[in-house]
Order: structure tokens, then C-alpha cells, then sequence
């Protein structure tokens, strides 16, 4: 029998599929909204710091986010991919560049919302919230919203990532990045790059096109501080990356 259109509809019933299109649609109980959500993570070896990130994660059923994870490996033989499965994590094997596989990972996503993470990246409480709100505003369908990072225990790398955010307009995929999946799309999609794809976003989005949130991520100075020589070497590639020199050219510029 169908429903009667005089009754208001029952929350008990499942959402169709076009809720993962449809930012304004709500799930549960009138005045309620729910987000759609995809995290990509690319891997390699990265067991323990896969735990950390998705640990990080655990919030999102809470805040209302239907939460979607990929995890894109190159071949990790650390327990990565079953660290990965007890998250509940789909698993996808793929050895190709660090690009080329958040775009299998993105290509495979079902969620209207994606959140692309490398394994270093372990993000602030309050992450969900900051996303929630962000993905509610209609404008923001079309840009992108990175978190800001600290490297734990190095102030100095924490202070230039933030000169490169605000000065240079260029992020660093290790940041976290949300976007609409069908906006990225429309951008291109991510290049096939083994370094320097995230630039290569940055590129496409422009100044304009970027929020930056309150929220924070972290990651381990150990996964990211350099010498004084290589800091030098990465401001460089960083201003000729401006100057629009082929990143193809600048392969270690990525980080």
C-alpha cells in the first residue's frame, strides 16, 4: 500500500541514495541533518600511524556524519591493511603514485564529501563539527577547507607551514583536505604525481577557493622536520612552483 501524503513521513525509513547528492537532504527526525562523508587515506608501512588517524575519526557517527573510509595501499607488508579492516576500512591495493591512488580512492567513494588524509595526519577533536558546518553553506560546494597543522615538537616547521598557508596560498596534502566530490571532479581530479599533487590542487583552487578552519591537525615532527639545507631546497621549489616552473620539474617539492 503507499504511504499516505497527508502523514509525515517515518525517520525509521532508509534515505534514498540521492541523499549523497543532495547537501539539504535530512535523515532521522525533522530538524536533524546528516553529511556524507568519504576519508582517503594513501598507505605504505604505515601501521602505526594508520591507527592514530583513524582513531581520530571515531567521533563522526556521533556528530552525524555517515562516515565512509578508503584506505589505498602500495603494497604494505607492516599489518597496514589489517589495521585498516579492524577500522572497518575499505581496502584498496594499488601501486601506483602517491596521486594516482587518492584518485583510485576518490574515484571509489560514495560519499557527496570527501576528506583526504595521508596516515601521518591524526586531526583535532572537534574535526566533525568544524566539517558539519563547513559543508552546510552553500558557497563552500565549491572550495575546499584545510585544516592547519602543527608539527608536534618542531615550532619552527609549525610556523613556516603556516607562512606557506596564508603567504604563498599552497597547502600541504599532510593537512587534511575536504572537498565536494563532484567539485573536484569538475577541478580535474588529482594528478598522478608521486610528490607535488596537492600543489597541484592548490593550483587549480586559487586563494579564493580556500578556507582555512580553527581546527587543527597534527603531525609527528618525525614524520616532518627537515634539514636546515632541505628547508632551503623546499622554500625554493615552493617559489618556482609559483612561477608556474612544470612540477614534473620539482618532484620533491610535494611536502
Amino acid at each position: 500500500m503507499p504511504p499516505d501524503p497527508r502523514m509525515p513521513p517515518d525517520p525509521r525509513m532508509q534515505r534514498p541514495r540521492a541523499l549523497r547528492d543532495d547537501p539539504q537532504a535530512q535523515v532521522g527526525p525533522p530538524g536533524s541533518r546528516r553529511l556524507s562523508l568519504s576519508v582517503v587515506v594513501t598507505t605504505h608501512n604505515d601501521a602505526d600511524r594508520l591507527k592514530r588517524c583513524l582513531g581520530a575519526l571515531a567521533t563522526a557517527a556521533r556528530r552525524g556524519i555517515e562516515l565512509e573510509v578508503i584506505v589505498v595501499d602500495a603494497g604494505s607488508d607492516d599489518g597496514t591493511v589489517a589495521v585498516a579492516e579492524a577500522h572497518d576500512a575499505q581496502v584498496i591495493i594499488d601501486s601506483g603514485t602517491r596521486g594516482a591512488r587518492f584518485a583510485a580512492g576518490a574515484k571509489a567513494a560514495t560519499g557527496e564529501w570527501l576528506l583526504l588524509l595521508r596516515p601521518e595526519t591524526v586531526l583535532d577533536r572537534g574535526w566533525d563539527a568544524t566539517l558539519m558546518v563547513f559543508a552546510s553553506v552553500e558557497r563552500n560546494r565549491e572550495r575546499a577547507g584545510i585544516f592547519p597543522m602543527v608539527i608536534d615538537g618542531d615550532p619552527a616547521a609549525t610556523s613556516r607551514m603556516r607562512w606557506r598557508n596564508r603567504f604563498m596560498a599552497l597547502f600541504s596534502g599532510a593537512q587534511g583536505i575536504v572537498i565536494r566530490r563532484r567539485f573536484l571532479v569538475h577541478l580535474g581530479g588529482i594528478s598522478d604525481l608521486e610528490r607535488g599533487e596537492d600543489l597541484m590542487l592548490a593550483r587549480e583552487l586559487g586563494i579564493a577557493r580556500v578556507v582555512l578552519f580553527d581546527i587543527q591537525s597534527h603531525v609527528a615532527a618525525a614524520d616532518w622536520s627537515r634539514a636546515p639545507r632541505d628547508i632551503v631546497l623546499g622554500i625554493l621549489r615552493l617559489v618556482l612552483f609559483r612561477l608556474h616552473v612544470p612540477v614534473r620539474w620539482l618532484q620533491a617539492l610535494g611536502d
